[in-house]
């Protein structure tokens, strides 16, 4: 006899809509403020980006948040330097691109 396997096996894990990785970013970006200056408005302000951040996931890949950041310039531990700053070649060295 065969047993039906779960259809949600590579489904990741969602708190409130959102990834690990994205909650992480939402305390970074408003849980520094909130230590260093106030809680009240960062706060009022992790009330809209949640819904925003959530709509802006909706029908994306896992992890795109963190592709974006890195696509727009920020650089991620473990990854080459975003932008075209560095080129490689087989054949050339990069004293002789310049």
């Amino acid at each position: 006899m065969m047993r039906p396997c779960p259809k949600t096996i590579d489904k990741p894990l969602l708190i409130l809509g959102l990834e690990g990785e994205d909650i992480a970013i939402l305390m970074l970006v408003f849980g520094i403020p909130a230590i260093l200056i106030s809680p009240a408005v960062p706060l009022g302000l992790i009330l809209v980006a949640w819904p925003a951040l959530v709509h802006f996931k909706r029908g994306k890949p896992e992890g795109y948040v963190l592709h974006a950041l890195y696509r727009i310039g920020l650089p991620l531990k473990g990854l080459l330097p975003p932008g075209d700053a560095l080129m490689y070649s087989s054949y050339m060295s990069r004293s002789e691109h310049e």
